[in-house]
């Protein structure tokens, strides 16, 4: 039992403005990565390079169903099916290669400039690989099931006939690495939540080392944990009439250490340092003493700045359960229809269509969210540069229109020049 006319139009439909949504995000993407330096940071490099593939699988589902209504063995419909083939699993590859920068990471301690040699590598996997099948699909044919293009119901794709090979090489590769991805993230998930409650039951701060908190992505995490606190120590003082309690002279504490590494995966060491009892410090002079306060000072603000890191780390963490479960919300229902109609080919579900046409083209749409939750403060940034643009173009016009008058007036005119430049200081 087949879809009626209005069935079809509502999925065709369904399946273009989502697209075109799509299409809107992946502009916002492509357009600030280009124009701004402030957006280039790897992870958005990466969500770039995907963004030409979110592109194409777009045109293809703008496409809907045109080819099949022309014919299967149209140049449009074997075009379309060529495009989804190739670029439709190419945003989970390219999430899986945003988990493999976390592993190298995490696990291996790669910094910003190896993850960036890597890329050339991650295209020509992501796009190379998915390649090879839906550029051979054009010389498979056969008497028995014709093409392998053909009529898929929501566009043109691998015909019914072909079903096996949508789940051999199509759905079944993509949940493949949707598992690595998976497991990826919770092995780093499990060691990130391990090292805080160590810190946790050792009562310090859990802050990072900044320098290992590379923003290779919003998955990289940390390469390890480090926690660094000073020795601690009394320097003791001469007694004061306020001096310390039953008489004894009051003393300057610093703090104690405690040093927590992150090792690598299957060998995470635990180093710690720590004293309970406060031992005595040299006798220092006045010179000595400000420097232990400069020191002191100096500890402090690195204190802040891994605080900051640490905070910074668990964003990326969340922002790598936003591009999974986008990855989930755009995989699933479309893998449950196929799965489907590959045990009951002789019939056809609406909703389960329906759905498919609705998810599968706001593979881009969900990444540019992504994108700009990441880079939010560049996006301020930019704003605030457009609107300095335009309050420069107002007052260029406003001397344009003045300089007239200037001349005019004669020898008062010099005078006016200077008050704009003062106005446009102040803007």
């Amino acid at each position: 039992m087949g879809l009626s006319e209005q069935e079809m139009w509502a999925i065709s439909v369904t399946e273009r403005v989502c697209s075109t949504i799509s299409l809107m995000g992946t502009f916002v993407i492509v357009s600030t990565f280009i124009w701004s330096t402030s957006f280039r940071k790897p992870i958005n490099r990466l969500v770039f390079y995907a963004s030409w593939g979110n592109i194409m699988a777009n045109v293809a589902a703008i496409i809907s169903q045109d080819g099949i209504h022309i014919s299967d063995d149209s140049a449009l419909c074997q075009f379309q099916g060529f495009l989804v083939q190739w670029f439709m699993p190419a945003d989970a590859l390219w999430t899986f290669a945003m988990a493999c920068n976390v592993y190298l990471t995490f696990f291996h301690k790669y910094g910003s400039e190896q993850l960036r040699q890597l890329e050339w590598k991650y295209a020509l996997f992501c796009y190379g690989v998915p390649f090879i099948p839906a550029f051979a699909y054009f010389f498979v044919k056969t008497q028995a099931r014709g093409r392998v293009y053909g009529s898929a119901i929501l566009w043109c794709w691998v015909a019914v006939p072909w079903d096996f090979l949508r789940i051999a090489l199509f759905y079944g590769p993509v949940w493949f690495i949707i598992s690595l991805t998976f497991a990826i993230y919770l092995r780093a998930g499990s060691v990130i939540y391990q090292k805080r409650r160590q810190l946790r039951n050792l009562g310090c701060i859990d802050s990072l080392d900044p320098d290992l908190v590379p923003p290779v992505s919003p998955f990289a995490t940390m390469a390890g944990i480090q926690v660094t606190r000073e020795i601690d120590c009394y320097t003791p003082e001469q007694r004061t009439p306020s001096g310390g309690p039953h008489g004894l002279p009051s003393a300057a504490f610093k703090p104690y250490s405690v040093t927590i590494q992150g090792g690598r995966f299957g060998d995470v060491p635990l180093d710690l340092e720590h004293s309970s009892r406060p031992a005595p410090c040299p006798l220092q002079s006045d010179g000595q003493a400000r420097a232990g306060r400069a020191n002191r000072e100096s500890v402090s603000q690195r204190r802040s700045i891994a605080t900051e890191a640490n905070s910074a780390a668990w964003a990326y963490t969340k922002y790598a359960m936003l591009f999974f479960i986008a990855l989930l919300v755009t995989w699933v229902p479309s893998t449950i229809n196929r799965a489907y109609s590959f045990a009951h080919p002789d019939s056809v579900s609406f909703g389960l269509n329906f759905v498919g046409a609705f998810v599968l083209p706001l593979q881009g749409f969900w990444n540019s969210l992504i994108y700009v939750s990441i880079s939010w403060p560049a996006f301020k940034l930019l704003w605030q540069d457009i609107r300095a643009h335009i309050d420069l173009c107002h007052i260029s016009r406003f001397k344009a229109k003045m300089k007239p008058a200037h001349i005019r007036k004669g020898s008062t005119s010099s005078k006016i020049p200077v008050i704009l430049e003062d106005d446009s200081m102040h803007h």
